[in-house]
């Protein structure tokens, strides 16, 4: 008899409480980036870990309203993310102490040379994104991607970013 009047208690909680779990691809909108910390504790996190000095940006194509960064120890590499949510526009930085990881892209890339005679290789395709530069400077690698709207280049943008690295 107690079991007969338990288990319509229990069924009417759990339809009460049947709330559908937030999912966890969707993101918060006060955090566009995700969890990122401040630019300068990432840095400081790769420069105290792998005694490796990072160069920064001091040419941003826009005016950000998101920062944030990522250090990933198992990687090595130091992620750096410059948001303008009213555009939709983003700038992100890796660097990465180790060789890099995939080193043939599977579209065609040219070589360009920065104003301080480092060899870049850029990547525009129609079909991404983001268009990228990627060089090496003081045994570090850079990587550095910048949104695109179809099939605009942003070439001249990337260049100036990588020129003012400080």
């Amino acid at each position: 008899m107690f079991f007969n009047k338990l288990i319509p208690i229990i069924l009417s909680l759990s339809i009460i409480q049947s709330i559908p779990p937030k999912d966890p691809l969707d993101t918060d909108p006060s955090k566009p980036l995700g969890d990122v910390v401040p630019i300068e504790a990432s840095v400081s996190q790769f420069e105290n870990t792998n005694k490796q000095k990072i160069l920064l940006p001091k040419y941003i194509p826009f005016t950000p309203t998101h920062t944030g960064g990522h250090y990933n120890e198992l990687l090595k590499m130091l992620s750096i993310q410059y948001l303008d949510q009213k555009a939709n526009n983003l700038l992100a930085i890796s660097v990465y102490l180790k060789k890099n990881r995939s080193k043939n892209f599977e579209v065609k890339s040219e070589n360009v040379t920065l104003a301080d005679g480092t060899i870049a290789m850029y990547v525009h395709s129609e079909d991404h994104g983001a268009d990228i530069i990627r060089f090496k400077k003081n045994n570090l690698t850079y990587q550095i991607r910048l949104s695109k709207r179809g099939t605009e280049k942003k070439l001249d943008d990337l260049i100036k970013v990588a020129n003012s690295l400080q």
